[in-house]
């Protein structure tokens, strides 16, 4: 690779990560190349970008980042996933992945300056979507509406039924 394309490989890079909410490093060893054609197009459904790259440019473009944490834990052949709008996203589609095919490990992640473990990511999968969360809070605000609407027509259900019950009894 000729000097000028790795210089835009470190920009391309360097505005990504600047521009990603977090940064997931994976080890693929032992992938070949369906089940990594797989992985990435189930990272490009959730709109992640995945990219395997060399660890020196990786360290250049994440200079001055939030993922600069990341550098030194680099290690062997990575593949970098991130994601600029939902930051647990990679994460979900990595575990999933990870538990069909053993070979994909999840190393660490960066967001916002801190490094997460592989624990912490897990937390993060198990966490609900951000629809699955919109939808209990709309349905915490809609129950003391229901439940007062509810209270509001017993007595005249009620009042009908005994009314009912006394037609029938002459």
């Amino acid at each position: 690779m000729k000097r000028e394309d790795k210089s835009q490989v470190v920009a391309d890079l360097h505005q990504r990560m600047s521009q990603s909410k977090v940064a997931i490093l994976t080890r693929f060893t032992g992938l070949n190349v369906e089940k990594m054609t797989h992985l990435r197009r189930e990272l490009r459904k959730a709109a992640v970008d995945y990219r395997v790259v060399k660890n020196t440019l990786f360290r250049l473009a994440i200079r001055g980042t939030d993922k600069e944490p990341l550098s030194s834990q680099m290690e062997g052949p990575i593949g970098v996933a991130s994601s600029g709008s939902d930051p647990v996203a990679p994460a979900r589609v990595l575990a999933k992945f990870a538990k069909d095919y053993p070979e994909l490990k999840i190393i660490l992640a960066a967001s916002e300056g801190r490094l997460w473990g592989p624990v912490e990511i897990q937390a993060w999968v198990a966490l609900p979507s951000l629809d699955g969360l919109r939808g209990k809070i709309l349905g915490l605000i809609q129950a003391p509406a229901s439940n007062l609407a509810r209270l509001m027509a017993t007595p005249g259900t009620q009042m009908a039924r005994m009314l009912q019950a006394r037609s029938e009894q002459s």
